[in-house]
C-alpha cells in the first residue's frame, strides 16, 4: 500500500446520528444531501447489491424528477473520492460495482450500527449468565455510540424509515436491558429518577413500568410501586384500549404478597454510568 493510502480497516461509517464517516480517526466530508442519500441507501441494504435503477428510485423518491444515470455515477465517484481517495473514481474496495448495481463492502464492525447490535447481544448474554455488572458496562458502551437519532440528517427520506424504526427499537431495548442489569446489581435507589423519566418518554413500553415498580418496591416503597402499576394500567387503557400484559400483572401480585423473589440479588457496588438517550 502506497503512501497516503488508507486500509479498509481504518474506515468507519456511522448512522447512529447524522450519517458520517471516519478515516483513520478523522472525519470525512461526504458531500451534499443527494450524495449522502446514495451512501445511506447502500448502508440500509447492509451489503446487498442495489441495482442502479433501484438506487435512482430510492435517492430521488421524494416526488421530484429522477436524475439521470450520469448524475448517480457522479455521486458514486464523489463518494469513492471521499471514502477511498487512494483509488480511482471508477473502482474501489468499499463502494464496489456488483453486477448491475453497487454495494458497500466493509469488514464486520466497521459500521457503528453493527457494533451497537453486537454489544447489545453481548450485554444481553452476560445478563442471562448472571453477570449484571459486566452486562451494564457492555450496554453502556453500545449506547455511547449514539450521537442522535438514527440517520438524523436524512430521517425524512422514506427509504430509511424501516431502518430508523428498527434501530430506535433496538436502542429502547438496550436501555431497558441496561436498567435491568443495574437493578439486578442492586442499584434500585439510584435508578428511580432515570426510570421515572423513562416511563414518561416511553409510556407504552410495559418493561419500563415494570422496572420502575420493582425499583420502588426494593427501595421500601410498596405503596408507590403499586401506584405506578395503577398509572401503567390507566395509561395503557387510555392510549391503547388494552390491559397490562402478564408481566405487569404478575409483578402486581408479587408486590401485594411480598414475594421473596423481588428481593435484590446483589448489593450495589460503585456508581452507575449514564446511558445516552
Amino acid at each position: 500500500m502506497g503512501e497516503g493510502m488508507t486500509p479498509v480497516t481504518e474506515l468507519d461509517l456511522c448512522v447512529l446520528g447524522p450519517i458520517g464517516a471516519m478515516r483513520a480517526g478523522r472525519p470525512v466530508a461526504l458531500g451534499g444531501r443527494r450524495q449522502r442519500m446514495v451512501l445511506a441507501a447502500l448502508l440500509v441494504a447492509r451489503g446487498r447489491m442495489l441495482p442502479v435503477e433501484r438506487l435512482r428510485e430510492l435517492v430521488w423518491g421524494d416526488g421530484g424528477p429522477v436524475a439521470s444515470r450520469a448524475t448517480l455515477y457522479g455521486y458514486v465517484a464523489g463518494l469513492r473520492r471521499a471514502l477511498e481517495p487512494e483509488h480511482a473514481a471508477r473502482q474501489g474496495d468499499v463502494l464496489v460495482r456488483a453486477g448491475t448495481g453497487y454495494a458497500i463492502r466493509l469488514p464486520p464492525g466497521r459500521v457503528d450500527a453493527e457494533r451497537f447490535t453486537a454489544l447489545v447481544d453481548r450485554g444481553g448474554a452476560l445478563l442471562d449468565r448472571g453477570r449484571p455488572v459486566e452486562a451494564a458496562a457492555t450496554l453502556d458502551a453500545g449506547l455511547a455510540l449514539w450521537r442522535g437519532p438514527a440517520f438524523a440528517d436524512l430521517g425524512d427520506a422514506p427509504f430509511v424509515l424501516p431502518a430508523v424504526t428498527r434501530l430506535e427499537a433496538a436502542r429502547a431495548t438496550a436501555i431497558e436491558l441496561r436498567l435491568t442489569a443495574l437493578l439486578q446489581a442492586g442499584h434500585h435507589a439510584a435508578l428511580l429518577g432515570e426510570l421515572a423519566a423513562l416511563v414518561v418518554e416511553e409510556p407504552l413500553r410495559e418493561r419500563g413500568w415494570e422496572l420502575l415498580a420493582t425499583a420502588l418496591y426494593r427501595a421500601g416503597r410498596q405503596g408507590d410501586a403499586l401506584a405506578v402499576l395503577r398509572r401503567a394500567r390507566r395509561t395503557l387503557a387510555e392510549q391503547l384500549g388494552a390491559d397490562p400484559g402478564p408481566a405487569l400483572r404478575r409483578l402486581e401480585a408479587a408486590i401485594l404478597h411480598h414475594d421473596e423473589a423481588l428481593a435484590p440479588v446483589l448489593a450495589a457496588a460503585g456508581p452507575i454510568g449514564c446511558a445516552r438517550r
